[in-house]
């Protein structure tokens, strides 16, 4: 039987391929899964295997699919013949571009009946309905090492299930409200988890980062620099704004803070049911409600450390 094993989704890049490199540093067989980058899930694995000697297990599996995250567990199961840690973190925004393929941004009252149903479908398939299905599927799995263990007169070991939520869940940015409904729903699903599994030593609790630099947040912000007219990131506006005040931190998170977390999150064996924000700060400093103050004050520090 192999070591522990963790399998991590949505983990061929970005804040996945951290934490599946920091479990497998960390002594962990892993699981890597990818939906579309297969070639980068491979070099991850190959990685993994040559620095850390660790088992890697690559995967690919359309989460939003149905069936998709059961076979993706029990795949998992069958090759290692255990499961101890699964991360619930693949996820997608709710931007929907247009029929030229350009991005389109509405705010909350303004969002077109059609243009918010394409919205809904993409974040509830993947991001709500893939983790939701992942948890019941990695539950049961853990359940039943439980019971064996407990049937062979032995105590059952500790398991978690993580799921990589957002802020985003409490903290509404009026352009992408579907995809804080989606992350605020997983919250329910880890209190619902975290009550069945806690009887068989399984935790479940969900990772609540902030901005985090990933290929996710270099998509563009719709906030235009006021000295070059170019189109910020999302990762550069809000670097700004955590410059001019907007979290205690003053810095925007990296995937390998979000690995910590989760691999501190995943080795508690007495905390369950809980929500934890890994933000600098952000939601402390009421950073959503004031973010234009602080967007402002960030440009202001910028242009005084030029001069």
């Amino acid at each position: 039987m192999a070591a522990r094993v963790c399998l991590v989704t949505g983990s061929s890049s970005g804040i996945g391929a951290a934490v599946v490199r920091h479990f497998a540093a960390n002594g962990y067989a892993v699981v890597v899964h990818y939906h579309s980058g297969e070639d980068r899930a491979a070099r991850l694995a190959d990685e993994l295997h040559r620095q850390h000697g660790a088992e890697v297990l690559a995967v690919g599996a359309d989460l939003a699919e149905a069936g998709a995250p059961g076979l993706l567990v029990g795949q998992a199961h069958r090759h290692f013949g255990r499961l101890d840690v699964v991360v619930s973190n693949s996820g997608v925004t709710s931007i929907v571009p247009d029929a030229q393929g350009r991005p389109r941004r509405y705010r909350f009252p303004d969002t077109p009946p059609d243009h918010l149903e394409a919205e809904l479908e993409r974040v509830l398939d993947l991001n709500l309905l893939g983790g939701y299905r992942l948890a019941q599927a990695a539950l049961s799995c853990m359940i039943e090492q439980a019971q064996q263990e407990r049937s062979a007169g032995e105590e059952a070991g500790h398991r978690s299930i993580l799921f990589v939520t957002s802020i985003s869940d409490t903290a509404p940015d009026s352009t992408r409200i579907p995809y804080g409904v989606s992350k605020a729903a997983l919250s329910h699903v880890v209190l619902g988890a975290a009550l069945e599994g806690g009887p068989y030593n399984v935790t479940v609790n969900a990772l609540r980062p902030g901005i985090v630099d990933t290929p996710m947040t270099s998509r563009p912000s719709g906030v235009v620099d006021p000295d070059s007219g170019r189109e910020l990131t999302v990762a550069e506006t809000y670097a700004l704004m955590a410059d001019g005040g907007s979290q205690p931190i003053r810095r925007i998170g990296r995937p390998e803070d979000m690995a910590q977390a989760a691999y501190a999150f995943a080795r508690l064996s007495f905390m369950t049911g809980q929500l934890i924000a890994v933000d600098g700060g952000f939601t402390l400093a009421s950073g959503f409600e004031n973010r234009e103050l602080f967007l402002r004050e960030g440009l202001r520090r910028r242009t005084s450390q030029k001069d």
